[in-house]
């Protein structure tokens, strides 16, 4: 069965239909046990009285009778003689006499249904006399319903199975519709999401339910949300990659179309080829790199990181490039200071932010490569004193193939991808990357990563 609508309404429905099954089979059980009993107390009864007639007579009846009506049978006990009064004396019904033949109907059009029922247990001769008695039991009175006859008729359970199919059923098509209306809801948005559309939403079709599923269409729309941003990301991506092989192939065949002219410097267009080729290198790598990033399943390496040798190393790799414009690296960290990480993808990260001071730091500029414990980890600053960026963008940068100014970043040698790749790399080891202009001029460059977990001993 396919329809999970069905499944629900035919699961509850045969589920009341069970329940009153067993109702109505347990009810005529208990019914049929009870009146078994009620049955064989009532012939004792009727053995118990010819018993007292025989051999106490009638006066040991009577005494009899006020003690069953006394103790066992208030006012339902009845003994009448052959003229039709109590052996007790007591006001007789004129149903009873008239239905033991003592005297005829008072109103014979009466509606017999509507009077009392009654059973008569036994009829008593006396041996000396030969008088006849007649003892009978009234039925036990119940409430108004039962006064009507409802519920002492023989078609109550046919009638009470009817009508509890009905209300079941009307239920049970309420219930299958409230669980199964939001998953229509949810299969016709993923069907959207299979045929592109990305922009659908769940959440505002339920109203305002609080349970699983409508929690469930949330977390749908988040999931949608997300996928529509990788998918736009990716897109972007597209177009920047594009964007960025363009150029330096164009200036490849420029170069080529050059040294194919009568009389060309060969060696200076083969180098301008080289360089354009080694930039192209670069690109990829670094695309490569940013993509494996992006990766759900890249797996770190972690380890217990120094960060004194990690950045002294970094910031002796950086001189040789700073050295040329006399730029000035200065690194402040303490000696013992730890991180818990990846030390390939750390050492990438930091070197791709201090390369990037370095290209952007004015020439005799000053650069200070910080680092120190914070709340819950450390942080590491990189301070240069370039032009800055103006606020508004200061976090835009760190994202893939952004960048301020498109001459300035590409007269530099940026392809604005390294501070894409740090940012990505602190964000997979838990820690976090975000840039502020520092006065008087410059930018700042915060990197913030979990600490060093402590050994623990054998």
């Amino acid at each position: 069965m396919r329809n999970l609508y069905l499944r629900f309404f035919l699961t509850f429905w045969a589920a009341m239909i069970l329940v009153l099954a067993c109702t109505v089979a347990a009810t005529l059980y208990l019914a049929s046990q009870r009146e078994d009993r009620e049955r064989e107390r009532q012939q004792q009864l009727a053995r118990q009285a010819q018993s007292v007639l025989a051999a106490q007579g009638v006066p040991g009846l009577h005494d009899w009778v006020v003690r069953q009506v006394t103790v066992v049978y208030p006012d339902r006990l009845y003994l009448l003689d052959g003229q039709g009064h109590d052996l007790l004396d007591r006001p007789v019904p004129d149903f009873l006499q008239a239905a033991l033949g003592r005297r005829p109907f008072p109103n014979p059009t009466s509606n017999a249904a509507a009077r009392p029922d009654f059973r008569l247990l036994s009829q008593l001769v006396s041996v000396p006399t030969h008088e006849t008695y007649a003892l009978s039991l009234l039925h036990r009175r119940g409430g108004p319903l039962d006064m009507l006859g409802v519920f002492g008729s023989k078609d109550t359970p046919i009638v009470a199975t009817i009508v509890t199919l009905l209300v079941s059923a009307v239920v049970c098509y309420l219930l299958a519709r409230f669980l199964s209306a939001p998953i229509k809801h949810l299969r016709a948005a993923t069907r959207s999401i299979a045929e592109g559309d990305l922009g659908v939403h769940v959440a505002g079709l339920l109203g305002n339910r609080h349970d699983e599923l409508a929690m469930l269409a949330v977390d749908f729309d988040a999931m949608a949300a997300r996928l529509r941003a990788l998918l736009e990301s990716q897109q972007q991506l597209l177009r920047d990659v594009s964007h960025e092989l363009r150029s330096p192939l164009a200036r490849v065949q420029i170069a080529l179309g050059l040294a194919r002219r009568p009389g060309a410097n060969l060696q200076q267009e083969l180098d301008r080829i080289e360089q354009d080729a080694q930039r192209l290198n670069e690109l990829i790598g670094e695309i490569l790199s940013l993509s494996r990033l992006e990766d759900p399943a890249r797996a770190l390496d972690p380890a217990v990181v120094p960060m004194a040798e990690l950045l002294e190393g970094i910031c002796e790799d950086a001189r040789i490039e700073a050295e040329t414009r006399d730029v000035h690296i200065e690194l402040r960290v303490p000696a013992q200071l730890e991180a818990q990480g990846d030390r390939e993808l750390l050492h990438r990260a930091i070197e791709n932010v201090v390369r990037n001071a370095v290209r952007f730091s004015p020439e005799r500029g000053n650069i200070t490569v910080s680092a120190a414990p914070s709340a819950g980890g450390l942080q590491i600053q990189v301070q240069d004193q370039g032009p800055g960026v103006p606020p508004e963008l200061a976090q835009r940068i760190f994202e893939p193939f952004f960048r301020v100014q498109e001459a300035r970043d590409r007269d530099s040698g940026g392809n604005g991808i390294g501070l894409a790749i740090a940012a990505r790399v602190f964000r997979l080891h838990g820690g976090a990357i975000s840039a502020s202009n520092a006065p008087p001029h410059g930018l700042l460059v915060a990197m913030t990563l979990p600490a060093a977990q402590p050994a623990r001993s054998a």
